[in-house]
């Protein structure tokens, strides 16, 4: 059987693209023309500042916030390592900016179409009906604040924070911590049953013989387990997404 091979994104490499009206720009990572599905390092400028007009959209969106900070209004804001995920039909963006700019990671199930809500029911986002996607409505984690823990689905020596999941769909959002030293043993890693994709936020992972570094992205498909990996001589910390099963 032909191996499959190992995809490796550095971002830097890619060209940015305008997104949007209002000086939003991104590099594309992941896209499926047919579905939307959609997963970017999304730049935000300094000072940048929204439509002022509060929105929904028909997909999720799920951020990982890389640099910078964004707010809503001055009274929230999400900071460098905070992570969330908005369901679809949420009204948000009253008042979206930010002051110092930011760069975030943000996957989308489908386009991020703006569909405006001129006159929201609540000051603050708020879900236009009963929220149904199995992960809920993750408004804010900051991640280094989140215990490690260990879990049967990956090495022993392994550690995981859990950001979010669908246990229907197997999709999940985790934070994975490798230590140094490792090297690839008789243990499972993720990937055997769902697609996947990964980005490092620090250190380095090996596999099929790349080294994968901040903020190298990789994906790959069911049975590949998760950046092939083979070693970890400095230790690693990555952001691992989980696909639904069959996708």
């Amino acid at each position: 059987m032909t191996r499959t091979e190992l995809r490796r994104v550095r971002p830097d490499e890619l060209p940015w693209e305008r997104l949007g009206n209002h000086g939003l720009r991104r590099r594309l990572l992941r896209h499926d023309p047919q579905t939307g599905y959609t997963t970017s390092v999304v730049d935000i400028p300094q000072g940048w500042r929204g439509g002022g007009i509060a929105h929904y959209h028909h997909a999720f969106e799920e951020v990982y916030i890389w640099s910078g900070s964004v707010t809503v209004g001055g009274r929230h804001y999400w900071r460098t390592g905070d992570y969330f995920y908005r369901p679809a039909l949420v009204v948000h963006g009253h008042d979206e900016r930010s002051e110092e700019g930011a760069v975030a990671i943000i996957r989308s199930d489908g386009p991020l179409g703006l569909l405006l809500v001129h006159e929201p029911a609540e000051d603050d986002e708020y879900p236009l009906q009963p929220i149904t996607d199995p992960r809920g409505h993750v408004k804010h984690i900051t991640i280094a604040d989140l215990a490690w823990q260990t879990s049967e689905d990956f090495p022993a020596s392994w550690r995981i924070k859990p950001l979010s999941a669908d246990a229907q769909s197997g999709a999940r959002t985790l934070a994975v911590e490798v230590p140094a030293g490792w090297k690839r043993g008789p243990d499972r890693l993720p990937g055997r049953d769902t697609a996947w994709e990964a980005m490092v936020i620090e250190g380095r992972i090996t596999g099929q013989g790349l080294s994968f570094e901040a903020a190298d992205y990789a994906s790959g498909p069911a049975g590949m387990e998760a950046f092939d990996a083979e070693g970890s001589a400095t230790g690693c910390t990555f952001i691992l997404w989980q696909l639904p099963r069959g996708m």
